[in-house]
């Protein structure tokens, strides 16, 4: 009997990780991370073993599927030949806190009682895969050769890039269970020390290209809230409602972007009469088959597209402070003084990765929404309505012709 150990070495490029519900609680309304035994964050071999499953699947040559990762139905059960024994993290970081909050599809304005937050590892997080195989077929080397080019999307919020990883090493050993060494070997086995150690890749892993990659500048200031106001040494000095920042750099979240795109797209849908849900979850509508639904009737879907987070580059900011008006004397209100952090000049970019073939109605969805924001008729962040969140597209784009858009998007053909 042939056993073979393989440890896989994967590298987080952008935040996240695999989160826990159950725990959630609901004092904070903090989504945690989920843990082991000793409090570290964990990455459940589950999560593991359904990502390689899907990424195995389209290799012709490793096929057929069900005889390395097993199969249940009703009429025949075969058990994975590939096991997950376990996987290890190696860092140290505990882990931060992101806030977000939904958009009301009614008043176009921040959901009340929707502000929630996620904590997600920062980038560069490692995690070791501890794989075995027994008797390994012709299909080893093959197999190992996918697992280099594996990059897996894992745990929550793969439509907003979050939890994009990259296999960076790959160790691997086999035991011949019917020597007196190799069992010796086998039997005296001690995790993690005697396992295999992942190597660098001899080709290290490209990064992805995005199919989009628009540059925009900011116009008339930016405002994306860091989630909590920030309190003066002075009690007498008022908030700040600090911008939102990433290793000390103003960014742009894709959970933002996202969500302007989604919201974006529901609007021109309802404009043209198209059909378009208002919960995000009837599966059928344009926005719900291109940015992902859910809901209980129904399976679940995610998203075509993954949009990632944009730092903002020359970056110049201020403080701008305002105060609430009394309704009833028409005048400044008591103790109601704030300041707004704002970004007030800088660029980003904006980049969606296609996670599935989009079609061309798809891209014209999105191209009707770039528009929009070039044209200054939504913008990004806070106070909108105040002036804020316009911007420009300043990277080579070719503006769509609109002329079909109606018909398409009922189904028709134009003229």
């Amino acid at each position: 009997m042939i056993s073979t150990l393989i440890t896989v070495r994967l590298r987080m490029d952008t935040p996240g990780g695999v989160t826990a519900p159950e725990t959630l609680s609901d004092v904070d309304n903090v989504l945690p991370l989920r843990r082991d035994t000793a409090g570290r964050p964990h990455l459940p071999g589950t999560t593991v073993a359904g990502s390689l499953r899907a990424h195995c699947a389209t290799y012709e040559e490793l096929g057929p599927e069900e005889t390395l990762f097993g199969m249940a139905d009703e009429t025949e059960r075969i058990p994975s030949s590939i096991q997950v024994l376990g996987t290890r993290y190696l860092g140290d970081a505990d882990g931060i806190v992101r806030h977000r909050t939904a958009i009301d599809r009614e008043r176009g304005a921040p959901a009340n009682t929707m502000l929630h937050g996620v904590t997600v590892l920062p980038a560069g997080t490692e995690f070791d895969i501890v794989l075995r195989w027994d008797n390994p077929d012709r299909r080893e080397e093959p197999f190992l050769r996918a697992v280099q080019q594996w990059r897996p999307r894992l745990g929550r919020g793969a439509s907003h890039d979050a939890g994009r990883c990259t296999v960076v090493g790959l160790g691997h050993r086999s035991y011949d269970l019917t020597t007196v060494e190799d069992l010796h070997a086998w039997l005296h086995l001690q995790f993690p020390d005697d396992y295999p150690a992942p190597e660098p890749l001899a080709e290290p892993q490209r990064p992805p290209e995005p199919d989009y990659d628009i540059a925009f500048e900011i116009v008339g200031g930016l405002h994306i809230s860091a989630g909590e106001p920030s309190a003066h040494e002075s009690s007498e000095e008022p908030l700040v409602n600090r911008a939102l920042r990433s290793d000390g750099r103003f960014v742009v979240p894709g959970s933002t972007l996202k969500g302007i795109l989604r919201s974006r797209a529901e609007y021109v849908c309802r404009v043209v009469g198209a059909g378009v849900c208002t919960n995000h979850q009837c599966g059928e509508c344009h926005p719900c088959r291109l940015f992902g639904y859910g809901g209980e009737s129904r399976n679940a879907r995610r998203a075509k597209i993954a949009v990632a987070d944009s730092v903002i580059a020359n970056a110049t900011s201020e403080l701008r402070t305002h105060v609430a008006i009394d309704r009833f004397t028409g005048g400044a209100r008591d103790q109601l003084l704030y300041t707004d952090e704002v970004v007030t000049a800088g660029q980003f970019r904006l980049r969606i990765y296609a996670l599935e073939p989009l079609d061309d109605l798809d891209r014209l969805l999105i191209d009707v929404v770039l528009t929009d924001l070039h044209d200054g008729l939504v913008g990004i962040g806070g106070r909108t309505t105040a002036g804020l969140g316009t911007v420009r597209i300043t990277s080579e784009w070719t503006r769509p012709d609109l002329t079909t858009l109606a018909d398409r998007l009922n189904g028709e053909t134009a003229a």
